[in-house]
């Protein structure tokens, strides 16, 4: 796999100043103006994009008892989450200096296995505003290393890692060059993070969903290697601008690591993040080529 950075070009350049620009003018705004301006945005513009498509495309193939009023509330929802998201990242300086927007629930287990320097797997999904996730625990535990899958733009990609220096312990990018830092990190006692709704090209074709989806194994492989922990985390956003961020009971995977048993973890965590979803389906990434068309 080529982890070679991809070379800066004008559009590069160009993409990344509108970037500071914005970002320049949503931090002068509170928390709360931000996203406001994102959700709008998001119910705005969102509906009238090719996403939109594949948005709707997904929903009802996941969910088809749904009625199509239903799906469409969804559907705009979903746009006003990601809307706000993306406008939040802006702003999470302010939300950081506001600690009690979010909830933390079942901290203890987590921040203990911090302190003893013991390393921990967790996995997250697209759900309300992920950032919320490693920004908290960084507070309450410790700084995770966040695998991520960086933009084509390098110099955007600069500017996000800017955004999350100061909650966490690394960045390491999706491919041989990450890999090597999660098992460093991991090896270290450091406690690593993956979002895993993700498409992929590679990997395992497990259920989600009652679809196949490639799903990446390095989840359960890490885990397996270093016999450490895996705990399930997710977030919702809750009115008035609030989030809760819940740390689910840790789980175990044999040590053994077989083709078998990596393939029983996976669909077990396809099966968490479903239950997440459907749970508040409002604010998952529809929009997103989870599966193959």
């Amino acid at each position: 796999m080529d982890d070679t950075a991809p070379p800066v070009k004008f559009r590069h350049r160009f993409e990344a100043a509108v970037a500071r620009v914005l970002f320049a003018v949503l931090r002068s705004l509170s928390f709360d103006g931000a996203s406001g301006f994102g959700g709008w945005l998001g119910r705005t513009i969102g509906p009238w994009t090719g996403a939109h498509r594949t948005a709707q495309r997904n929903l009802a193939r996941a969910m088809p008892k749904l009625s199509e009023k239903e799906r469409a509330v969804i559907l705009k929802g979903a746009w006003d989450n990601f809307g706000r998201t993306m406008m939040e990242y802006a702003a999470l300086r302010q939300l950081a200096r506001e600690p009690a927007r979010v909830i933390v629930e079942g901290i203890e287990p987590l921040a203990a296995l911090a302190a003893e320097g013991k390393a921990v797997v967790l996995f997250c999904a697209h759900l309300g505003n992920w950032e919320v996730i490693p920004q908290s625990l960084a507070r309450l535990s410790k700084p995770l290393t966040i695998v991520y899958r960086p933009p084509n733009n390098p110099l955007v990609d600069k500017l996000i890692a800017d955004v999350r220096a100061p909650y966490t312990a690394g960045m390491a990018p999706k491919g041989l060059a990450g890999a090597r830092q999660m098992l460093k990190a991991l090896s270290t006692g450091e406690h690593v993070i993956m979002v895993v709704d993700q498409k992929i090209n590679t990997g395992m074709e497990i259920p989600f969903f009652g679809r196949g989806a490639f799903t990446g194994d390095a989840v359960a492989r890490f885990a397996m290697r270093y016999n450490c922990p895996v705990f399930p985390v997710r977030t919702e956003r809750l009115p008035g601008g609030k989030f809760k961020v819940s740390i689910e009971e840790p789980w175990t995977f044999p040590a053994s690591g077989t083709d078998e048993e990596v393939r029983a973890a996976l669909t077990r965590i396809n099966a968490r993040v479903e239950d997440w979803v459907r749970a508040h389906p409002d604010q998952w990434l529809w929009m997103h080529k989870r599966w193959p068309d």
